[in-house]
């Protein structure tokens, strides 16, 4: 069950925010209350799919969400993010450009091919695997993890 959408003061100053797993939550459950279809892509991909037991380059004090759109809606998520004072862009800004620990990274596309795991939007397995080989650096420890999670194969 997605949690009640929080109030918009709850973000009007996030750069006071304070860090705590409460407020992360709720932001991950607010592009349910958009209206407009997304997926969550890249590290939060990796994320969900392992069911948060893989999680990289967080930190409480600079935590980017990674959203998957439809291009005709972009700037409707702007506005909707605008809306609740945290910052979106195309590609993820530094701490220092960002007031608060929050910000979402939108990745604009014709189309969304998507899944559902636990309840959350998410771009296919296969593609979330392209993603981690991609960035294996990053992701090498999570990619066995995926495949034997999903009994998915290298391709």
């Amino acid at each position: 069950m997605t949690p009640d959408l929080p109030p918009v003061s709850d973000y009007a100053d996030n750069d006071q925010l304070s860090v705590n797993t409460d407020i992360f939550e709720k932001a991950y459950a607010l592009p349910g209350h958009s209206g407009m279809p997304y997926a969550f892509t890249r590290i939060d991909a990796v994320y969900i799919w392992t069911l948060g037991g893989y999680q990289v380059a967080r930190n409480p004090n600079d935590y980017p969400i990674f959203i998957a759109v439809l291009e005709s809606d972009v700037n409707s998520w702007q506005s909707f993010f605008e809306e609740y004072h945290i910052p979106s862009a195309f590609e993820r800004q530094p701490e220092t450009e960002v007031e608060g620990p929050l910000q979402v990274v939108l990745e604009p596309r014709p189309n969304l091919s998507t899944t559902t795991v636990e309840g959350h939007p998410v771009i296919t397995l296969q593609e979330t695997l392209e993603y981690a080989r991609a960035n294996s650096c990053h992701f090498g420890s999570a990619i066995p993890l995926l495949q034997e999670q999903y009994d998915a194969t290298e391709e």
